[in-house]
């Protein structure tokens, strides 16, 4: 009776370590770390002495895709481009993405969120603009763009 009562304890003691387990497991189901939320950063800088500096932080959306929150300081008022490119801000690489355009009013302030990537874009993912990518904002607005006025390489 006593092996019984020992087994039956055992047999009790194995599960709730398996649920404790898995109530515990790092893997969300996305494929994550479970840590909480991956972020990239881009400091921008001034280009050509335009004053203009600012963010621009990048996080996963629990769908998998990018979500970029730029956000700057120092911009003449009215529209501005701004993009991910390829490569990194000494290379000025091409354009891999539009991001929402920035409306900077009188005090020279914007900020910008993009979620909608393209469907046909197979890079949307996080990991993909971990390396060998940079922000740059432009002078003008989507319709001009305009030289770089301030660019960060994505880290």
């Amino acid at each position: 009776m006593r092996t019984k009562w020992l087994l039956i304890g055992i047999g009790l003691l194995v599960g709730v370590v398996a649920i404790a387990a898995i109530a515990c497991d790092d893997d969300d189901e996305n494929g994550g770390d479970g840590g909480g939320a991956r972020e990239l950063t881009a400091t921008l800088s001034e280009m050509e002495g335009s004053g203009v500096t600012g963010t621009a932080i990048l996080t996963e959306d629990e769908d998998g895709t990018t979500r970029v929150v730029v956000s700057m300081e120092g911009l003449p008022e009215g529209p501005h481009a701004n993009h991910i490119h390829h490569v990194t801000c000494d290379a000025q690489g091409e354009i891999h993405l539009t991001l929402e355009e920035l409306q900077a009013g009188a005090d020279g302030d914007a900020e910008a969120t993009t979620t909608d990537f393209p469907e046909e874009d197979p890079d949307r993912e996080l990991n993909y603009f971990a390396a060998g990518h940079y922000i740059a904002v432009h002078v003008g607005g989507n319709d001009t763009v305009g030289a770089v006025i301030s660019c960060g390489n994505i880290e």
